[in-house]
């Protein structure tokens, strides 16, 4: 993440922006994260596990969301759910979910393994399935590793 906010802080033409972002290119390709440095991320971004993580430049990402290998956060670019998605704070979301769309996680949302999540998901709900459906709302409390 401080290579991240290396990129986000300098410009593309100073030196260390240059640094930075060469420097961020090869960590992308060394553990295979596809998260431009463009995306809005909040403070204390946890990835559990490395490999093939996607996260459209798009998406915005609260503060303390934990992702799992394989998720994918993308955009859908046509239709009622057009756009990119924006997920809350001290959202879980396990391995190979994928959240598609212009939609609204809230806050305190688990999103388990292997989940499809093309609606909006009301804060502390638990959200499974392919497509999700919200099963319970027990939220994610003690899923979450947090900075704070």
């Amino acid at each position: 993440m401080v290579v991240v906010r290396g990129c986000q802080h300098f410009g593309k033409m100073h030196p260390l922006g240059l640094l930075f972002r060469l420097w961020f290119r090869r960590l992308r390709v060394k553990y295979g994260y596809q998260i431009p440095f463009s995306t809005k991320i909040g403070a204390g971004l946890f990835l559990g596990h490395f490999g093939t993580i996607v996260v459209n430049k798009g998406a915005v990402l609260g503060a303390n969301c934990n992702l799992a290998q394989g998720v994918t956060i993308g955009q859908v670019n046509r239709g009622k759910q057009q756009g990119c998605p924006v997920i809350g704070d001290r959202v879980w979301i396990g391995a190979n979910a994928v959240v598609v769309g212009g939609i609204t996680i809230g806050n305190d949302v688990l999103i388990a393994p292997l989940s499809y999540v093309n609606f909006d998901v009301p804060d502390q709900a638990v959200v499974a399935g392919n497509p999700a459906q919200i099963i319970n709302y027990n939220g994610s409390s003690g899923y979450v590793n947090s900075i704070s």
